[in-house]
């Protein structure tokens, strides 16, 4: 009897140990499936990748036709200050207002920023390309590599960063339509205002992209790290109210005689005349174009 009660003990003892030891073996198989489940679901989690930027130089250049909506004003004789002074190159910048409005509107650029570029690549001479004629052109000069890359077509086939050939060519060109615009976008879109500011905004906006900075933007633009800044002076002198009335008596006092269909031109007056032409490169077509601003 003995016996049997010793055995009874052990034999319990031996079922608690079992019944113990099954017991840790069941809770760590649940705590390993567990792990094992969160790892599968953490290997199978989706990844929210980021949208794909826009790549601005694969965006098709505007289709706009010249059209005499309003007739040109004969403008000879009104004296502007000189080209490469800072109230000349305003003075002649702002005819170009209205059409920076709308490119930036359409990609969420800076028109002042805009205009600031055009002030100091081209004075706002739509006829002056670049000094070195090596083939940059445009109120905002582009040369002829970007010039491709952004779709626009040239008065010669070039794929050159610098194409001396082809700078001859557009002075050529500036040369036998006595720098008549209407006639020498016909020439190269570089030379239509609206295509080239366009062009050159939607080149910003890639570089925007790439750097995550319109400062690096605008020096990557022009390859100087000086760019921006000026730029950015234009931009601000054109946004001053007083600065702008300085702008507006130099302007007067130039053309004090000056009358254009017998009314005194004043610098207003001079605006909106250069305004209401704008319009016949196709700004009002353009202004219904779907818009494509860059994220920021």
């Amino acid at each position: 009897m003995l016996e049997d009660r010793l055995e009874g003990r052990v034999s319990r003892r031996n079922f608690l140990k079992l019944g113990l030891s099954l017991g840790l073996a069941a809770l760590t198989g649940i705590t390993l499936f567990e792990e094992a489940e969160a790892t599968k679901r953490k290997k199978t989690k989706v990844v929210k990748s980021k949208p794909e930027p826009t790549s601005y130089a694969k965006i098709p250049v505007p289709n706009l036709e010249y059209e005499s909506l309003h007739a040109e004003v004969n403008l000879k004789g009104v004296q502007v200050a000189e080209v490469f002074s800072e109230y000349g190159r305003i003075q002649r910048t702002l005819r170009w207002k209205n059409i920076a409005e709308a490119v930036g509107h359409r990609y969420g650029v800076d028109p002042y920023i805009l205009l600031g570029m055009i002030a100091q690549e081209s004075m706002g001479d739509p006829t002056l390309p670049n000094l070195s004629g090596d083939g940059g052109a445009g109120l905002i000069h582009m040369q002829p590599l970007l010039t491709s890359m952004y779709g626009l077509k040239m008065i010669t086939h070039s794929k050159k960063l610098r194409d001396f050939k082809q700078g001859h060519k557009i002075e050529a060109a500036i040369n036998k339509t006595n720098g008549d615009l209407k006639d020498l976008i016909a020439y190269d879109d570089r030379l239509h205002p609206i295509k080239n500011i366009d062009a050159a905004a939607r080149m910003l906006c890639d570089l925007r992209q790439q750097t995550s900075s319109w400062d690096k933007a605008l020096e990557r633009y022009a390859g100087r790290g000086t760019y921006n800044n000026k730029v950015k002076a234009f931009a601000k002198k054109m946004k001053d109210k007083k600065y702008l009335r300085k702008i507006e008596a130099d302007f007067n006092s130039r053309n004090a005689t000056m009358h254009v269909d017998g009314k005194p031109l004043t610098f207003d007056r001079y605006l909106i005349i250069f305004h209401r032409q704008n319009d016949n490169y196709g700004l009002a077509a353009y202004r219904k174009l779907a818009q494509r601003r860059v994220k920021t």
